[in-house]
């Protein structure tokens, strides 16, 4: 297995784990997280380990613990790795699913940059499901 796609793979499973002392071990210091579904709370570029792994904690706790991404397929260049993503959430009765491309540059044997291209989608019940407003 390409050293890239393991990095990507090891990410996802210590996501989906809930290891964010893992997660922060697989991004660079200085990382660069680009959501750009615009209008989202969540959208926008997240700098650092820190800061992307609290993200991606807070994610997980506004939905309950119900937001899953189950990577599916994998290809990998020379320095990226793109994974094609099933992800789903839900929150008081509102249902979200749909899919991902996402694109990691990997640095060093971690991801340096990420980039999420969103795809079939209900947008209201995106809003619904990740608004980090209190929960309804």
């Amino acid at each position: 297995m390409d050293v890239k796609e393991r990095i990507a793979r090891d990410f996802y499973a210590a996501r989906d784990r809930r290891d964010w002392a893992a997660v922060r071990g697989l991004l660079a210091p200085d990382v660069i997280w680009r959501e750009k579904d615009g209008g989202q709370d969540y959208s926008g570029d997240h700098k650092g380990r820190d800061t992307v792994a609290a993200l991606l904690a807070k994610l997980v706790e506004i939905t309950g613990g119900t937001f899953t991404l189950e990577p599916r397929e994998l290809i990998c260049t020379a320095e990226h790795v793109a994974a094609n993503v099933r992800w789903r959430a839900e929150r008081s009765g509102t249902h979200v699913e749909g899919y991902d491309l996402a694109v990691f540059r990997i640095a060093d044997e971690q991801i340096a940059e990420a980039w999420f291209f969103q795809d079939g989608f209900d947008p209201q019940a995106l809003s619904e499901v990740f608004s980090f407003a209190a929960s309804a």
